[in-house]
């Protein structure tokens, strides 16, 4: 199965091995490819470029976009429209967390603490809970200040740990679990479903 991510930005590749690890375990002997594609044109020629750059030999399109103060269903709307517009043949699926990215990430305190190599650490990180998540109007920042918190650092160590969030992120995203917390938050939960009906009605 070959998919193409059609992403808001480049530090969104982490999503691409969540979505492989999803097809995967729920697809068995099934071979997974996936490739993202963005560059900042607007949605439907972003979709039809990446499109072209794949040959169109793309099993499943996703179209991330994170949904922020417009709201999910808005951009989702904003989707199925671009993707109309776009002339896409194949299943799609909207992947539009509430309201950025980073509320999907910020229930797992362990992961946080070991992707800034503090997997032992103690330092209280405030973490909103699974109710609160997708409430928080800033969890860009709150995922920021938890890894700068789980990291300990000081002087220049912690210099770059603000500096290396974008890295950070990318491995969060790259290792969060298709279990677990995140399984909690409600835009994650129709991104799975969403994602399970795409890909059975293509594989057999």
């Amino acid at each position: 199965m070959r998919f193409l991510l059609a992403c808001e930005g480049r530090s969104d590749a982490g999503l691409i091995s969540h979505i492989e690890r999803l097809v995967i375990e729920n697809c068995n002997d099934t071979t997974v490819e996936g490739e993202m594609w963005f560059y900042n044109s607007p949605l439907a020629e972003r979709i039809r470029t990446g499109l072209q750059a794949s040959a169109n030999q793309v099993d499943v399109l996703f179209v991330h976009r994170d949904a922020n103060s417009a709201g999910a269903e808005a951009r989702f709307q904003e989707i199925a429209g671009a993707v109309e517009e776009a002339s896409v043949t194949a299943p799609w699926v909207g992947v539009v967390p509430v309201r950025m990215t980073e509320a999907w990430l910020l229930l797992d305190e362990a992961a946080i603490r070991k992707v800034v190599g503090r997997p032992n650490g103690r330092v209280p990180l405030n973490l909103p809970t699974p109710r609160e998540a997708e409430r928080r109007a800033t969890p860009k920042d709150i995922l920021a200040n938890a890894l700068l918190a789980a990291s300990e650092a000081t002087g220049r160590r912690r210099k770059r740990i603000v500096r290396d969030f974008s890295r950070f992120r990318q491995r969060l995203l790259a290792d969060l679990p298709t279990t677990g917390p995140v399984t909690q938050l409600t835009s994650w939960r129709r991104f799975r479903d969403d994602t399970l009906t795409a890909i059975h009605g293509r594989i057999p």
